[in-house]
C-alpha cells in the first residue's frame, strides 16, 4: 500500500492515509492535489508512464523509501531528490527543472499554489512534455 511510499524524517510526521478519491486539478501533464497523502495517481503514472526517464522528487516532507518503488515495478536508480533544505526557492525552481528537459517526471509540495503560478507551471511543463505532481496544502 502507498502507507510506504515515504518514511518521515521530520517531527511532523507525513502520515499516508486512504482517501477515497477526490478529483484533482489536472492538465495533460500537471496534477495539482490538494489531499496531499493521496499518492494514488502519482504511483499509477510511475507504473505505467511509457517515458523511463528521471523521476525527480522537489522537497518531499519525508524521505522517499527506494524498496517501495522497486516492490512496485519502479527502478529504483531512476528516482532523484532534492531535499527541501537545498531548495531556496522552491516554485522558480519548479519552473527551472520542468524547462530542463532532464526528467520524464517532477513531483513537488507546496504550501499555497495561485491559479497564476499553476498556469505558468502548466506553460513550463508542456514546453518539455514533462508531467509534474503539485501536493498542496491549499
Amino acid at each position: 500500500m502507498l502507507s510506504r511510499l515515504m518514511t518521515t524524517s521530520q517531527t511532523n510526521p507525513f502520515i499516508l492515509q486512504s482517501y477515497e478519491s477526490t478529483t484533482p486539478v489536472c492538465s495533460k501533464l500537471v496534477n495539482v492535489h490538494y489531499q496531499e497523502n493521496n499518492y494514488q495517481n502519482l504511483l499509477t503514472h510511475m507504473q505505467m508512464g511509457e517515458d523511463k526517464g528521471w523521476i525527480l522528487f522537489l522537497a518531499p516532507p519525508g524521505k522517499p523509501n527506494t524498496q517501495f518503488f522497486q516492490a512496485a515495478g519502479i527502478d529504483k536508480s531512476r528516482v532523484l531528490m532534492i531535499d527541501s533544505s537545498k531548495v531556496d526557492d522552491q516554485l522558480t525552481l519548479l519552473s527551472n527543472l520542468l524547462k530542463s528537459s532532464n526528467y520524464c517526471t517532477v513531483v513537488t509540495w507546496v504550501n499555497e499554489l495561485t491559479e497564476q503560478t499553476r498556469s505558468i507551471i502548466e506553460e513550463d511543463a508542456q514546453q518539455t512534455n514533462t508531467s509534474c505532481f503539485i501536493y498542496c496544502n491549499q
